[in-house]
């Protein structure tokens, strides 16, 4: 961290100035940072980010030249899941920290969305094809290789979700009315992505009774429609 303080109109300068070009996975993450910046003045993104590419780099040490794309991903699953842990915080999912995507990477709980920014950077960085999906009430990451596509759950440390289990998963959180569809199953923009990352924190603060914070959220979630 550092000692020198962003102004709150500085950090949606910034937020302003990212939104207004394109979204991707690979600038996925600093605009989660951008979203937390105003919250936490002084947020260093760069070395948050930083910490994110080492991520990537020590999975890619684990491979070797020529192997098939689906051994990076393996890679990437052990050193995130197995070496640093990021898991999701399923005792207290409504903590707003699970939502900031600093305070994930510090103490490596969060809830789906900000796990699968983390995941999204890191795959992005190993040149594998990943998008985010945004289930209702739930968000994962699918994975496309030459032959056949791969879901992952970074939510419950990585693991591998069959189309069925998707099925599943989604009947859950709609109680029994929801039905899986291939509109279920399409690639998130990164902006999509951010919106909904704004709309966690508004309806997080919220239900945490602070209403300055949750129109401020919603400020933010404007700002990234473009």
């Amino acid at each position: 961290m550092s000692s020198v303080l962003i102004h709150r109109a500085e950090a949606r300068r910034q937020l302003r100035e990212y939104a207004a070009g394109e979204i991707t996975n690979e600038n996925l993450a600093r605009g989660a940072l951008l979203l937390a910046l105003e919250d936490y003045p002084e947020l260093e993104v760069d070395s948050m980010l930083a910490r994110l590419d080492d991520l990537a780099e020590r999975a890619a040490r684990r491979g070797s030249a020529g192997e098939p794309p689906i051994f990076r991903l393996g890679h990437l699953h052990a050193e995130m899941f197995d070496v640093d842990e990021y898991r999701g915080n399923t005792g207290h999912y409504y903590d707003p920290r699970n939502v900031y995507l600093n305070e994930v990477i510090e103490r490596k709980l969060g809830i789906p969305i900000s796990l699968s920014i983390i995941f999204l950077h890191a795959a992005s960085k190993l040149g594998l094809a990943a998008a985010g999906v945004g289930l209702p009430g739930h968000y994962i990451v699918k994975v496309q290789f030459e032959l056949n596509e791969v879901y992952i759950d970074p939510f419950h440390e990585g693991a591998t979700l069959t189309v069925p289990e998707i099925s599943d998963l989604l009947a859950q959180m709609t109680g029994g009315r929801g039905k899986l569809s291939s509109e279920h199953l399409r690639a998130w923009s990164g902006r999509e992505t951010l919106q909904r990352v704004a709309a966690n924190l508004q309806s997080m603060w919220a239900r945490a009774g602070d209403p300055r914070r949750s129109d401020s959220a919603r400020e933010r979630m404007e700002i990234l429609q473009g």
